[in-house]
Parts: structure tokens; C-alpha cells; sequence
């Protein structure tokens, strides 16, 4: 069974450089110091989970605003990948929220997909997601010009309340004009 903590403020900056910046694409990666701000404010959490404290197994960080968290990252080690982590850490991270707590996923919309293979690997990211027993909801977001699919684990809420929620979040997460220019969340 997989084991977790929480990545202390002394070894943030290593994980940040040695695994973040390797499992994400740059554009995706938000800078460091926003990170650690959002850290200090209580907000932000990174976790490494692991089998034994010597072997990490994955990571995620979330960002918590009231009742919702949005999985912000997650990400299993290379050499671990297809071995069932990342499907063994959602649940735990489920199980990780305040009572009545629901978990925000986002997952790069398949109707937007630019290719046929592109299509494939967000399908497959849903799949993976759902599989996991998470819920796809009908709300539609979009950030820095990428097109997602909103999914829920935990306390379920109404389509309002998740985009609600989500918007919360964003809003915690990003200075206002960042915010006002790169995120729109609707409800078809």
C-alpha cells in the first residue's frame, strides 16, 4: 500500500527543478515562487507518495479554496509508469479531503483535440480518470488557451457549484489580471 507526505519547504525547490520540470511541459509549469506563495499561504499542498521512503512512486500538488481542491499536478516516476501508481494515488487523494470536500480534475477536452492521436490521449486520460471512480461533469473550462473537461471525485456537487468552485480556486490561484485573461469556465 502506498504511503504518502507532504514535500517540506526545504526540498520544494529540488522536486520543483528535478521532477516538475521534467514530467510537465514548460508552458504548463507555473513559476516556483508563485508556488512557494501559494505554499506559505496554506493553500497549495505537494505530496510524494512512495512504497518506501528511499523509492517515490508519484507526486501531486493540489490547491485547496474552501470545499474544493483542483489536482492541480500529478505525476508518476518514469520508471514506475504503467504499474498502476497513478491509479492507486487518486483515490488516496479522494480520501485526503476535508469532509464534504470535492475533487476538481481537469482533463484537456477530446473535442478540441488537434489530431486523431491527440484525440486518443485525452480520451485515454478520461478513461483513466473514470476508471478511478471519478464523475465527468458538462462544465467546460479554459486556461492559458487550452480546452478542458471538468471530472469530480468526493462530495458531489451540482455542474453550478464545480464551476463555481473551480472559478474560486483559479481566482486564489492567479494575480487578477492573469486570472481575467487566461480562464473562462462555462456550462453548455
Amino acid at each position: 500500500m502506498l504511503k504518502w507526505r507532504e514535500i517540506g519547504a526545504d526540498e520544494r525547490k529540488d522536486w520543483f527543478q528535478t521532477r516538475l520540470c521534467r514530467d510537465f511541459p514548460a508552458d504548463e509549469v507555473k513559476p516556483f515562487d508563485q508556488l512557494e506563495k501559494l505554499c506559505a499561504e496554506g493553500s497549495y499542498h505537494c505530496y510524494l507518495f512512495y512504497e518506501q521512503p528511499e523509492v517515490p512512486v508519484g507526486y501531486a500538488c493540489m490547491m485547496r479554496m474552501g470545499r474544493f481542491t483542483l489536482l492541480d499536478y500529478l505525476a508518476v516516476e518514469p520508471s514506475m509508469r504503467g504499474g498502476g501508481y497513478g491509479s492507486q494515488i487518486l483515490p488516496i487523494l479522494v480520501e485526503m479531503l476535508p469532509e464534504g470536500g470535492t475533487l476538481l480534475i481537469e482533463a484537456e477536452n477530446p473535442a478540441c483535440a488537434a489530431s486523431l492521436e491527440d484525440r486518443s490521449v485525452r480520451l485515454a486520460r478520461v478513461r483513466f480518470y473514470k476508471k478511478a471512480g471519478m464523475r465527468m461533469t458538462e462544465v467546460l473550462e479554459k486556461a492559458f488557451g487550452v480546452d478542458f473537461r471538468i471530472l469530480t471525485g468526493g462530495a458531489e456537487t451540482s455542474d453550478r457549484e464545480t464551476a463555481d468552485g473551480l472559478t474560486a480556486v483559479y481566482a486564489a490561484m492567479l494575480p487578477e489580471t492573469v486570472f481575467r485573461q487566461q480562464f473562462t469556465v462555462s456550462i453548455p
